[in-house]
């Protein structure tokens, strides 16, 4: 988001700016940490292309995926922080070929999130102000605004804590060139059927809060 991006840039020291299909990369440091910030876009192929620029092209060896999402989950309300344990996709569908639900081929059904990152990330929320959960997030292309595509994706993933269009992705990219990776999500929305009206309101304040937990976390 773009919320996100101008938070996190007004802090990058040395900053340089570089295009890639399009996708604007800003390389700098924070706290001494070298830092690579880029927006993917939305979708799933969008920021998995992402998440491969920055491995690729920019050697990151961590990858911290923040953005919006729609809490499914017991207990979430907006501008709660979510942070991953797993990932995975909602809108996948190779059962017919003995797959389970939401597996692309070849690939895990679950994307493990590295411990690690998420443990920083942990520790960084004890600062803030900020109700934070850890769980699985799922991901589709879809923005999720009705209660009967929620219970859905619950009949799947009963343990998801919170929908969204690219985490997923930018995990399974991770995975396949074996770079650990995070994943924050703050609640813009409860999925139903005003979540387009609250997503409109509270985005801003979404991208504000996964910010300011990267900055606390690269402050520490």
């Amino acid at each position: 988001m773009e919320e996100e991006i101008k938070v996190l840039r007004a802090k990058l020291s040395n900053l340089h700016e570089s295009e890639h299909g399009g996708i604007t990369f800003y390389e700098g440091s924070i706290n001494n940490q070298a830092v690579v910030l880029v927006r993917s876009g939305i979708g799933k192929v969008q920021a998995g292309m992402t998440t491969a620029l920055l491995i690729v092209e920019y050697g990151a060896t961590a990858i911290i995926n923040s953005g919006s999402a729609g809490g499914i989950g017991h207990g979430l309300h907006i501008g709660d922080v979510v942070f991953s344990t797993t990932a995975a996709y909602h809108d996948v569908d190779a059962t017919a070929f003995d797959y389970l639900p939401g597996q692309l081929p070849q690939q895990p059904q679950l994307f493990k999130a590295d411990e690690n990152l998420v443990n920083k990330l942990t520790q960084a929320a004890t600062v803030t102000n900020l109700s934070v959960k850890k769980g699985l997030i799922v991901t589709g292309d879809q923005f999720i605004a009705s209660a009967a595509k929620i219970e859905q994706i619950k009949q799947v993933y009963p343990a998801a804590l919170c929908c969204e269009m690219e985490g997923a992705a930018v995990a399974q990219a991770a995975y396949q060139f074996k770079v650990p990776f995070a994943i924050i999500r703050a609640m813009s929305d409860v999925g139903d059927e005003e979540a387009g009206q609250t997503f409109d309101q509270f985005i801003l304040e979404a991208g504000k809060r996964s910010a300011c937990m990267i900055l606390t976390m690269l402050t520490a």
